[in-house]
């Protein structure tokens, strides 16, 4: 066969399957093209899952035509046959990792009874060649010989190629599958926690909803145990007492509560352990644990307790971390919920559905065109989608301006966010007040919002630049923090948050005015900032950002960011794998 034909196939294979992500789409495609250049006129397909190597799946049987009905059909793609069938030649290629020729199997003594098969097929030998990935073989293709078949080294190089990029196809689908698997469950999980939200704010019974909470962390972990605690701390973390705890199944809570103290005085945040036996009340219960620490707010910590019989592995661990980060905003909401009657309005206005494509290809936040170093932005996103976001417009002798971070986004999170960004910008040309433009957001699309499991928390600001007043609303976000011309701080109001949008369907907003004369300097900011851990699991924490606020204040906006990015790099471990980070500036000379 010309060398250049050879050459040319193999380009068009490795086009397939790079342009694929699904193997079993392609690989009938693959084997005829590999079929087309080499001696060989039939081949087959078989593949190993899970790293099984007891059964072989025979997922390729086009070129064949008695293979089929000695081995009928009985998953999606082919046949799962015991591998001891096999004979001892196709064996040694698997276990060796190497290419085996049986020239004449009627000869051979490896074959033995295989002898009818090749009859009924029409073939005379074999060629086998393992698909190696990592250097583990994850399946093997067969080529058949017949008598009037030649196959020279060049043959057999160039099939070793295509199982080299048959291999890398097989990865790339378990790969996939692994991926759909996990988003599914977070999915499933994110459903569940926001429909046991909902549950939530009708009976106002939390421990029914921490039960349900605990059964989806059990569920989607494949644990056999669970538990969930909230704990009392003080300022500087340390537990007093507890508040409330449940456990999965339920009548495990006595057996489950001793395993606590251990993990209360753990320095860490997360851990697994796995090949670790669990013993409770002088009880080997399960294989393997895990737990996640995390704080709701500065008095009070939250654990969540798995155990069970299977290893968990580091996609367990992101789903109880995603699980508790959504218990915290969920209790953290319940804690401000309001209930009023809804308003039914119509906004001829708010036509939303025509901008939504293009705001998603728009990301306006700039905020230098009006604010120079007044007001500005530090924003750094993180590897996976995001949530957090900010915008601003002027308005002459106001700015209006949204900064937010939406809850349980994942793949959606472009879309909610330019929704919400419309959403804002419209309403901010006909609503002067803070806490309307909130209520107003809420109602028209807390429907959307309800049917994707998905709300935010945000503040919205209109800054007076004539009168030198700021007001803001806040709907479950973290307030800002406030440095005083006399040094004072302030980093919290006395009076509640309101409630998350996209939570409650009638919820009403209040207003929160500054006088911008008494202030040198307002820091707003998402969550992301403050959760960033050191190497002892110690959060970054409000006390610190508020150090950085004071120690910073009188600094410009370019030497400002540079700090904030020199911080996160010396306080935080693992900078790559951090939330979103955003921090907005409000200093005295925006009104000017």
């Amino acid at each position: 066969m010309d060398e250049v034909q050879r050459m040319k196939s193999l380009v068009e294979i490795s086009q397939i399957v790079t342009g694929s992500d699904n193997f079993f789409d392609i690989k009938d495609i693959v084997v005829q093209k590999m079929l087309d250049v080499v001696h060989p006129t039939k081949a087959c397909v078989n593949l190993f899952l899970n790293k099984d190597y007891n059964y072989s799946h025979l997922v390729c049987s086009s070129t064949l035509n008695y293979i089929p009905k000695l081995f009928p059909k009985n998953e999606e793609y082919g046949s799962k046959i015991d591998f001891n069938l096999y004979p001892k030649y196709i064996h040694e290629a698997v276990y060796e990792k190497k290419v085996v020729v049986a020239e004449n199997i009627f000869k051979d003594s490896r074959a033995v009874g295989e002898e009818e098969l090749a009859m009924r097929e029409e073939y005379i030998g074999r060629i086998v060649v393992p698909f190696i990935y990592n250097d583990e073989v994850i399946g093997f293709m067969t080529c058949y010989l017949t008598e009037n078949d030649t196959v020279e080294q060049n043959d057999i190089d160039f099939m070793i190629q295509v199982a080299s990029l048959m291999a890398l196809s097989i990865n790339t689908t378990e790969k996939n599958n692994e991926i759909n698997e996990l988003v599914d469950k977070l999915r499933k999980s994110i459903s569940n926690i926001n429909k046991g939200i909902t549950a939530l704010y009708s009976t106002q019974d939390i421990y029914s909803y921490l039960q349900r909470i605990v059964y989806t962390a059990v569920d989607t972990t494949r644990s056999k145990y669970g538990f969930l605690g909230i704990y009392a701390t003080d300022k500087e973390g340390n537990i007093l007492g507890q508040k409330i705890s449940v456990s999965y199944p339920g009548d495990n809570l006595s057996k489950l509560l001793p395993l606590m103290p251990p993990i209360i005085r753990e320095k860490h945040i997360f851990e697994l352990h796995n090949n670790k036996l669990v013993v409770a009340c002088d009880e080997v219960i399960a294989n393997n644990s895990m737990f996640i620490k995390i704080d709701i707010d500065s008095s009070s910590k939250l654990i969540l307790f798995c155990a069970g019989d299977e290893a968990y592995d580091d996609d367990d661990k992101n789903t109880i971390s995603i699980i508790a980060k959504q218990i915290k905003h969920s209790i953290n909401t319940y804690d401000y919920y309001l209930a009023e009657e809804k308003q039914k309005q119509m906004y001829e206005d708010l036509s939303m559905i025509s901008k939504q494509q293009e705001l998603i290809m728009n990301h306006n936040n700039n905020f230098t065109s009006f604010v120079k170093n007044g007001m500005y932005c530090y924003h750094k996103p993180s590897k996976v989608v995001g949530g957090d976001f900010y915008t601003a417009i002027d308005n002459g002798d106001k700015i209006s301006f949204i900064i937010g971070d939406v809850m349980g986004h994942g793949i959606v999170s472009n879309y909610i966010v330019a929704m919400i960004k419309g959403a804002f910008e419209i309403l901010s040309r006909y609503q002067s007040k803070p806490s309307e433009v909130l209520r107003l957001m809420n109602e028209y699309l807390f429907d959307e919002l309800d049917s994707m499991n998905i709300f935010l928390t945000s503040i919205v600001g209109v800054l007076d630049k004539k009168n030198k007043i700021l007001e803001i609303s806040n709907a479950g976000h973290y307030f800002p923090i406030v440095l005083y011309n006399d040094g004072s701080i302030e980093n919290d109001k006395d009076i509640k948050r309101g409630v998350s949008i996209g939570v409650q369907q009638n919820s009403k907003y209040k207003d929160i005015t500054y006088d911008l004369e008494k202030i040198k300097e307002i820091c707003l900011f998402t969550d992301g900032i403050l959760e960033m851990k050191n190497r002892a699991g110690e959060e970054f924490g409000i006390e610190r950002l508020t150090e950085f606020i004071k120690v910073n204040e009188g600094l410009s906006r370019e030497y400002t960011l540079n700090n904030i990015e020199e911080t996160i790099k010396k306080y935080s471990v693992d900078p790559e794998r951090m939330d979103d980070i955003l921090i907005l500036f409000v200093k005295k000379d925006v009104i000017i």
